[in-house]
């Protein structure tokens, strides 16, 4: 079993992050705190039957919390949740500007809730967390072929989208 000083290391070295993750697939402060918590549980609960790795113990960080997540999202029927904290616009400098921003803030955020999950998780990753696609593979258990595929699907319908608003000549 973990012992405290482990839980409490690994607590203090992957909270941020992780609740940040959850955060993003939910859209909800509260939720994302519960489903973090739940994570933890389920890290303690794991480790009284198995050893755990430390060289993968942030990937068992991620796949519990993907998957709690996930499960919270199909039970309460949000499968389109994302938060709308979209990071990569620039600064506008005048009300104008602020106010495109916004509008295109808001048409990317609608782009990506239409979405699955798994590509959302991926763009999330990417954007906030600055995973390289190796690290996200890994992590999700998944082919650096399909990270690469999924982030550029998501872009291309980021792009399609923008462009059927109009904000983008064809």
């Amino acid at each position: 079993m973990i012992s405290r000083e482990e839980l409490i290391s690994l607590y203090s070295t992957h909270y941020k992050e992780i609740f940040n993750y959850i955060y993003h697939l939910t859209g909800s402060h509260e939720t994302a705190e519960d489903i973090l918590q739940e994570t933890f549980i389920n890290i303690i609960e794991y480790s009284k039957k198995n050893i755990i790795n430390h060289d993968t113990v942030k990937s068992l960080l991620y796949r519990t919390a993907h998957n709690l997540s996930i499960n919270y999202l199909i039970k309460n029927e949000k499968t389109d949740s994302l938060d709308d904290d979209i990071n990569y616009l620039p600064a506008a400098s005048t009300v104008d500007d602020d106010l495109f921003a916004k509008e295109i803030h808001n048409e990317v955020s609608n782009a990506l809730q239409q979405l699955d999950t798994l590509s959302r998780s991926i763009f999330i990753m990417k954007r906030d967390n600055n995973y390289t696609n190796e690290e996200i593979a890994k992590l999700l258990h998944i082919s650096e072929r399909t990270v690469r595929r999924k982030l550029q699907s998501t872009l291309s319908h980021i792009l399609l989208h923008l462009k059927t608003k109009g904000y983008f000549e064809e």
